[in-house]
């Protein structure tokens, strides 16, 4: 397979020029055969070493596809080859924010990029270059805008980095891998044998991307089919709400739940989608809490309660777009789940748990305040509480939800 992938764009010293490969392959003969070779001379042994540890890296490449915390040496390989400090992979969502992998002597400034994602307009200023290919800094920047580039001043120079380029590649999920690697300023600017070597690895770069992207996909389309074997409605969500997979059984249960613009998940229920979307940004901000959400019952469809569950991904898992399953449990009786077991879910106090009961018992205000030993007031504050969190407007709403539940002793603690 991986001999297919790379066939078209195998890396071959460039007879016109003395670029990288034919460097190192002019080195390693003359050491081989104890003189100096021509510009334009390759001894076979020595190009056929360079060779080999070119086909090496693009291998390790793909292999980076399917196992990610091979990135970073991966990253490193790469940036040897150019005489670069190291190297960097961002896979970023819409320009704001992702993940991203570094080779070892870049971590320590990632922490730092990262928070300045939002600041950081080199990757918008090399997609408007529409160039497939490698750039340096000084392609897209000026050398007075490079100069006032907060990247650069507060961050790239404090730690010794003076040089980078880069290239920004659009993968099928929606989302960009930005590869960018820096040097020194002793090394000097990236000259164009520098990002021709680069370039001869974007191909492999950017098919790994795809792999990467494809099983992501089929992952998602795998959890929602086991969901579906367990009779679960559910979706796998990717970030700012977007559907990767969703089954059959959580298409029928439109229109309360359903994908709109964008593939975005939806509840029709205004509060509860408000609680929804809340929930997915709360994961996304690394709050990574289960919420469960009541959606009431519709003219012709019954009462959900939908589970949002964060999906925890392995840290150097950078290509992991999906952020959290949802999981949709239908309220039909018999099949319901009891009034604790709700309470539990939708995150009650145990204040807030025994106002819920009265009510699912069909007590008021005043004579739940009178079973629980409280003043109305009390009820009437842990009531409101209790339908935000269950994402119910009325009373008649939150009774609707737990109707089918079967029915507690109350508990006087």
């Amino acid at each position: 397979m991986l001999s297919a992938l790379k066939q078209a764009t195998r890396i071959k010293p460039d007879a016109g020029r003395r670029g990288w490969a034919s460097l190192i392959s002019a080195d390693l003969a003359a050491k081989e055969s104890g003189h100096i070779v021509g510009n334009d001379t390759f001894a076979s042994t020595g190009a056929s070493r360079v060779e080999a540890v070119a086909d090496e890296l693009v291998d390790a490449i793909y292999e980076a596809a399917v196992l990610p915390e091979t990135w970073p040496a991966v990253l490193e390989r790469i940036a040897q080859s150019v005489q670069a400090v190291g190297g960097v992979l961002f896979a970023v969502d819409g320009l704001r924010g992702g993940s991203w992998a570094a080779s070892e002597a870049l971590v320590h400034v990632m922490g730092p990029v990262a928070e300045m994602a939002e600041r950081n307009t080199r990757p918008q200023r090399g997609l408007a270059k529409r160039y497939a290919g490698f750039m340096a800094d000084l392609d897209f920047l000026t050398l007075d805008e490079k100069e006032s580039d907060p990247l650069c001043t507060e961050i790239l120079k404090p730690n010794g980095l003076a040089w980078g380029c880069g290239s920004v590649i659009p993968v099928p999920s929606g989302d960009l891998l930005v590869f960018d690697f820096e040097r020194t300023s002793e090394v000097g600017v990236f000259d164009r044998t520098a990002l021709d070597t680069l370039d001869s690895y974007r191909p492999h770069l950017a098919r790994a991307g795809l792999m990467a992207s494809r099983l992501q996909l089929a992952r998602a389309q795998t959890a929602t089919t086991v969901m579906q074997t367990l009779g679960l409605p559910g979706a796998v969500i990717g970030s700012r709400g977007r559907v990767l997979a969703m089954n059959d059984l959580l298409e029928k249960l439109s229109p309360q739940i359903y994908a709109r613009a964008r593939d975005r998940l939806t509840l029709d229920h205004a509060p509860a989608n408000a609680i929804l979307e809340q929930a997915l940004a709360d994961i996304e901000t690394r709050n990574e809490a289960v919420r469960s959400i009541a959606v009431p019952a519709g003219l012709d469809g019954i009462s959900l309660v939908g589970h949002v569950i964060p999906i925890r991904r392995q840290a150097h898992d950078i290509f992991a777009s999906a952020t959290a399953l949802f999981v949709a449990t239908p309220l039909a009786a018999p099949a319901s789940p009891d009034i604790g077991l709700l309470c539990g879910l939708f995150d009650l106090t145990p204040a807030e748990d025994r106002v819920a009961r009265a009510f699912a018992e069909g007590h008021s205000v005043e004579s739940g305040a009178a079973a629980l030993s409280i003043s109305p007031e009390t009820v009437r504050t842990q009531l409101k509480r209790v339908m935000a969190k269950t994402g119910t407007s009325r009373q008649a709403e939150l009774v609707q939800l737990l109707a089918g539940t079967t029915s507690f002793p109350l508990r006087r603690e």
